[in-house]
């Protein structure tokens, strides 16, 4: 028996009740008398038609050009995000380019002590649960650290446990009226004031996210080099590290292999 189901689209009631709930925090005064003006059709273009037609075939053809640039090549930040919200929650190691590129610089090294260097790297690899996607880095959480890793650092991605899917579910359902109101008339300025609404919307950037970890003890990895100290300034490009009894160090981003914290921050 083939059940027939009717498909129910969006629309606003005929009549309001009025005692149905506000749930969007609406002014009492917030719809004027509408004034009675002449309505008169307004064509689509000022330009010729066989000018307007010319442009229009412009405009496809850019369009699809930009398609196929969007689309050719790869596009490994993507790939990663995919791969990583499916870990959501589930314990992983990842292994670094840094690993490879400090091992390419120590080709006169014996066999032994590059054995011993290994066996260090791998014990160093950040671990952790999945605990944030960002736009272009991982947090892994572990106990009371945490790792930040930028995506262009992370050559493999380790797990015992099996992806799984990852299922959209509804957000911002239940929240106050009045702020769903301003989401609504004001986005890029509410959004854009929350890194939590940021990354909701967006995925939050690492340079954003670490404005929310100044003035913490960070360990910053480097190629063949740990530096230890205070986060106390950032950039796009940098980070500057307050070190005890050491001049300050500005470090750029893109040599960073990753960054542990010791206090946990969530951004949910």
């Amino acid at each position: 028996m083939i059940e027939k189901f009717e498909s129910c689209e969006f629309g606003c009631p005929e009549v309001v009740p009025p005692d149905a709930p506000d749930d969007f925090c609406i002014p009492e005064q917030c719809c004027p008398d509408k004034i009675a003006t002449p309505k008169f059709p307004s064509p689509t273009t000022c330009l010729p038609e066989d000018v307007q037609r010319e442009l229009e075939e412009r405009i496809d053809v850019v369009n699809e050009l930009l398609l196929n640039l969007a689309l050719s090549g790869e596009q490994p930040e993507e790939a990663r995000r995919d791969a990583f919200d499916g870990l959501m929650g589930l314990f992983i190691k990842v292994k670094l380019t840094c690993e490879e590129e400090l091992l390419a610089t120590k080709k006169r090294m014996s066999v032994k002590k590059k054995r011993l260097l290994k066996r260090k790297l791998l014990a160093r690899r950040p671990k952790g649960c999945v605990n944030l996607v960002g736009w272009d880095f991982v947090q892994l959480k572990q106990e009371d650290t945490f790792f930040l890793i930028p995506f262009e650092k992370i050559c493999l991605i380790k797990s015992e446990e099996p992806l799984h899917e990852t299922i959209e579910e509804p957000q911002l359902t239940n929240i106050d009226p009045c702020f769903r109101r301003a989401l609504a008339y004001n986005f890029g300025e509410v959004v854009s004031s929350s890194p939590e609404l940021i990354q909701l919307f967006f995925r939050i950037r690492l340079n954003n996210f670490l404005l929310l970890l100044l003035d913490k003890e960070v360990e910053v990895k480097l190629d063949n080099q740990l530096v230890k100290g205070k986060l106390i300034d950032l950039s796009r490009e940098s980070i500057t590290i307050c070190r005890e009894g050491k001049e300050d160090r500005e470090i750029p981003l893109n040599v960073v292999c990753f960054m542990k914290f010791k206090e946990c921050l969530d951004v949910d």
